[in-house]
């Protein structure tokens, strides 16, 4: 589509897409730009995830997505512990965004191209 073409309500779908495979792209780089820093990982407990996690979830929220085996996590022995970079890239690649997102997201990229 070039920037002089109209974009009609035909062309949303394909448009979202696009904006979504840049958007995956760009946070794989910065995932792999993370990964690549020579900081060694740090480890957390279940309450320092719970205060980590942008949604503050319950210790029995955690407790749940590591028995169903939904978020990355190392075992001990009895404690549990999350690695940082793990928990990253898992909140990175886990996110899906809103309808309301990808429609707001839509009409900034098409005020963008006038």
């Amino acid at each position: 589509m070039s920037p002089d073409e109209q974009i009609s309500f035909d062309h949303l779908p394909r448009i979202l897409s696009s904006l979504s495979k840049d958007v995956k792209e760009i946070k794989n780089f910065i995932i792999r730009s993370h990964d690549d820093s020579s900081e060694p990982d740090e480890w957390m407990d279940i309450r320092d995830l719970c205060a980590y996690h942008p949604n503050h979830p319950s210790k029995k929220t955690v407790y749940h997505w590591v028995a169903i085996r939904r978020i990355p996590y190392h075992k001990e022995g009895k404690h549990i512990r999350f690695s940082r970079s793990e928990i990253d890239t898992w909140l990175a690649k886990g996110y899906h965004r809103t309808d309301e997102e990808l429609v707001e997201d839509t009409i900034g990229y098409i005020n963008n191209q006038r």
